[in-house]
C-alpha cells in the first residue's frame, strides 16, 4: 500500500513537470526586435560565399524542461559564409558595415583571433549583440555571424 502511494505521488510530480506552461506576453511586439537585427544578414563581404542565412522568431521554450524556467527564446539572425578575404579584411569589412548599421564594436570582449562582438540598442532598454566566430583557424575558413536580442518580455531562464 505504501509503495503504491509513493508511485502515485511520483506520477503526479512528474506529470506536473511534463506540462508546458502557457506562453506569457508578446516577445516581439510588431516584429520590431527581429527587424532591428535583420540587417546583419546583409553585411557579408561581396566576395564571400553565403552558406546559410536565417532569421528566427522567438519561441516559447525551456532549456532544461523545468516549468519555472519557461520563457521566450531570443529573436536571432544567423549568417554563415566562407571567403571574403583574409581574416583582417573580413573583420575590417564587418566593423565598417556594422558601424554603418549602428552597431558598436566591443573592444573589451573581442579577442584578436575571435570571437568578436558588437552591441546596439535595438529598442528602449533592449541591447542587441552580434557575435562573429570563425576565420582561418577553422578548416575550411568558415564564418558564423549571429545577432540576438533579448525578448521584450519573459525570457527563458536556466540556460
Amino acid at each position: 500500500m505504501a509503495v503504491s502511494a509513493v508511485v502515485g505521488a511520483a506520477v503526479v510530480i512528474l506529470a506536473g513537470c511534463a506540462s508546458t506552461p502557457q506562453p506569457v506576453g508578446n516577445p516581439d511586439p510588431g516584429g520590431r526586435l527581429l527587424a532591428a537585427i535583420k540587417p546583419v544578414l546583409a553585411v557579408a563581404p561581396a566576395s564571400a560565399h553565403i552558406s546559410s542565412r536565417h532569421a528566427t522568431k522567438p519561441t516559447w521554450d525551456s532549456c532544461d524542461g523545468i516549468k519555472s524556467t519557461y520563457g521566450w527564446d531570443e529573436p536571432t539572425v544567423d549568417l554563415q559564409f566562407t571567403g571574403g578575404g583574409t581574416d583582417a579584411q573580413v573583420i575590417a569589412h564587418l566593423k565598417s558595415a556594422l558601424r554603418t548599421s549602428g552597431w558598436t564594436f566591443d573592444t573589451t570582449h573581442s579577442a584578436p583571433t575571435g570571437p568578436w562582438y558588437w552591441h546596439k540598442t535595438v529598442a528602449t532598454n533592449i541591447q542587441g549583440t552580434v557575435q562573429l566566430l570563425g576565420g582561418s583557424a577553422f578548416t575550411p575558413s568558415d564564418w558564423d555571424l549571429q545577432a540576438t536580442t533579448p525578448p521584450a518580455t519573459h525570457p527563458a531562464t536556466g540556460c
